[in-house]
């Protein structure tokens, strides 16, 4: 046998072997984030953050349901997280939605990016949320990122600190960041708002003969 027919068998581009393809079976099954909306409306876009099958063990047996998390969001500053669980699950979608209807916050919006950084703790999860330039983009991952996009917020910085994979306590832990920012917000803008009124005469006056 020729040896460039042996170093062709080795090298892999000759004989019985395939050439090797460098995308893995994992890339082919991953899911884009787009197809993780569901339904778009005019009013809130709906996004599910996560579906779990519970089983709960009875005297009388496994029941098996099912645990949805929503999040809604109109890209215009306000968004919802919701959980809910049900039987099968289109029922625990159902109630998860309005569970998330309930919960909606508004998150304020300066210049595509909030006004400044926040931090939120539920549980063991903890999560910051920063501020960012014009053209920096949403840097954050998983749950962090859905809710950003679906409030409306363009450039943002987002970090789990607690280093926890469960997407329902990072979720609120971020919904915490945002509710923080938006108390302290209001409370800026009340005292921007506040006018202190010039004391009149007559209760000068009145003071003055009170003091004698």
């Amino acid at each position: 046998m020729n040896t460039n027919d042996n170093n062709k068998k080795r090298s892999g581009f000759g004989g019985g072997r395939k050439p090797f393809n460098s995308t893995s079976k994992r890339e082919n099954n991953r899911v884009s984030p787009a197809t993780k909306i569901i339904e778009k409306n005019a009013d809130f876009d709906q996004l599910i953050a996560d579906i779990r099958r519970v089983t709960r063990v009875t005297a009388g047996g496994k029941h098996m349901s099912f645990s949805v998390t929503m999040l809604l969001g109109n890209n215009k500053g306000k968004v919802g997280l919701g959980t809910a669980k049900g039987v099968d699950v289109p029922k625990a979608i159902d109630k998860a939605k309005k569970e998330a209807m309930r919960n909606l916050i508004s998150v304020p919006i300066v210049k595509n990016t909030i006004p400044f950084k926040s931090e939120g703790k539920f549980c063991a999860s903890r999560v910051i949320v920063k501020p960012a330039k014009d053209g920096k983009g949403v840097i954050a991952g998983g749950v962090v990122r859905d809710i950003m996009i679906l409030a409306g917020i363009k450039n943002v910085t987002c970090k789990i600190l607690s280093g926890s994979h469960n997407a329902i306590n990072n979720g609120k832990a971020t919904f915490e960041a945002l509710k923080n920012i938006y108390r302290i917000y209001e409370l800026e803008n009340e005292k921007k708002n506040i006018k202190v009124e010039p004391i009149k005469d007559e209760e000068k006056e009145s003071e003055n003969i009170e003091g004698e």
